[in-house]
């Protein structure tokens, strides 16, 4: 069984944003980023149960889990929803600082 994730529009536009960020400030850290994202992309793709679900009254995100990235970007947060046959759709990347009610509920 292969383990696949796909990015929504919205974490393309969090990732670009943050990696853009992190570049002009330092260009090695947004590739340490993004080389951490990609691995958690790919654990959560692996094990995508074993993350929490995420508490939220909003409908659109009930079934959806987080976790921290690996590594340095902890405080960046993936939230995704497994879409079934091995596939996860990844639905945001955050910085924990954000409101995330706020933008999560933007959803």
């Amino acid at each position: 069984m292969s383990s696949r994730y796909r990015l929504s529009p919205a974490a393309v536009v969090d990732m670009e944003a943050i990696v853009d960020y992190l570049r002009e400030r330092n260009p090695l850290a947004a590739v340490r980023f993004i080389e951490s994202a990609q691995a958690t992309f790919e654990h959560v793709a692996f094990m995508p149960l074993a993350y929490p679900k995420l508490r939220t009254d909003t409908a659109a995100l009930a079934d959806s889990r987080w976790r921290p990235l690996t590594g340095a970007f902890r405080r960046y947060l993936v939230f995704y929803r497994v879409a079934g046959e091995g596939l996860v759709d990844v639905v945001r990347l955050l910085h924990s600082a954000r409101d995330l009610d706020r933008v999560l509920d933007e959803e």
